[in-house]
């Protein structure tokens, strides 16, 4: 057996040792370099994600001051009643006769005004009431005033109105479109009236599948980053083409005033409103209804405790019922419901 010198055996361990080193230093640098490569791509998506949001926030700033200029020029630009101040086709209005035993209060929606109604003031001042079309707080003038109104102001307002109404007349009957049924809803609970009309009645938001959230929830999302919404006139939900033209609505929207919307139809629909409903009611309503939502108008009808309610679908027209195809049945039934003051 060749035997191997103890120098050599020596000589062969050291360079193993060596090799081991080298190989522990490399791993060690290896790792060094890829906790470095690490940190510096963390730190430049840092920096990246500053700069993004920075650069969001000053876009948005920019955007919502450049929006409010162009409401502002819009604004400015809208013509309006030299003595008044309010835009036409929202103005009040009295009509028929001051000393009828019986009144009609005509509350409109949501950024509308008077002329939303059509011709049903007139026709019902014909038969014998007094009719009062009145004008929402912050509608008719600037969308800058409808960014300020609250929920309980605008409740507040239909009370008022009811109250003037009830001291002067003995028969009192309210005709609502939209987020005026919501707020005549509410109303009425403090201040009881004979009859009601609810035309596209406003309990929620129509839902539609690409919006992903109802709208509800953007309105939420967005109220603290966006300030305006445009509205043009193809954003006025009625079928007759013809008719967009026509009615009256603010063609800027402000984010609060939508937020304010919600917040009247969340509480309209609240069990114990709904309830508290005893006079008779007529209900119209479209299944194909863009803006207020079939299901919840639906759903408000059959909880309303009234013993005398009708639900009369006009699913030719869209929104703005007295405007669209159907506007001649819902005339008509209107003005059968109602009847004469002193009937």
């Amino acid at each position: 057996m060749k035997c191997i010198p103890f120098w050599f055996w020596l000589d062969q361990v050291g360079k193993e040792k060596r090799k081991m080193n080298i190989l522990h230093v490399n791993e060690h640098n290896n790792n060094r370099l890829w906790k470095t490569s690490f940190i510096a791509i963390v730190t430049k998506i840092k920096r990246q994600i500053i700069y993004a949001t920075l650069l969001f926030v000053f876009l948005l700033t920019g955007s919502c001051t450049i929006t409010s200029y162009f409401v502002r020029q819009t604004d400015l630009r809208a013509p309006r009643n030299s003595s008044t101040g309010i835009l036409p086709g929202a103005e009040e209005r009295d009509l028929g006769n001051f000393n009828s035993t019986g009144a009609v209060l005509f509350v409109h929606g949501f950024a509308g005004g008077s002329n939303n109604f059509r011709d049903l003031p007139d026709r019902l001042a014909k038969l014998g009431w007094r009719v009062r079309v009145m004008r929402l707080p912050g509608h008719g003038t600037s969308p800058f005033d409808l960014e300020k109104q609250t929920t309980n102001k605008l409740i507040q307002s239909v009370r008022d109105e009811l109250m003037v109404l009830k001291n002067h007349h003995q028969k009192i009957v309210v005709v609502g479109h939209s987020m005026g049924c919501a707020l005549s809803s509410l109303a009425v609970r403090d201040v009881p009236v004979d009859k009601l009309v609810f035309g596209s009645p406003y309990f929620g938001i129509t839902y539609k599948e690409y919006y992903i959230l109802p709208v509800e929830v953007w309105v939420s999302l967005l109220d603290p980053i966006i300030r305006w919404v445009h509205k043009g006139s193809g954003s006025i939900q009625v079928n007759r083409k013809e008719a967009k033209k026509e009615i009256f609505s603010y063609k800027w929207l402000p984010l609060k005033g939508l937020k304010t919307l919600v917040e009247v139809g969340k509480r309209a629909k609240h069990k114990d409103v709904l309830l508290s409903i005893q006079s008779p009611i007529l209900f119209f309503h479209s299944s194909e209804d863009r803006s207020a939502s079939p299901k919840a108008a639906l759903e408000a009808f059959h909880m309303v405790a009234s013993q005398d309610k009708t639900l009369i679908w006009v699913n030719r027209s869209n929104h703005h019922v007295f405007w669209d195809f159907d506007r001649e049945k819902v005339m008509k039934e209107i003005e059968e419901f109602v009847g004469l003051p002193g009937l």
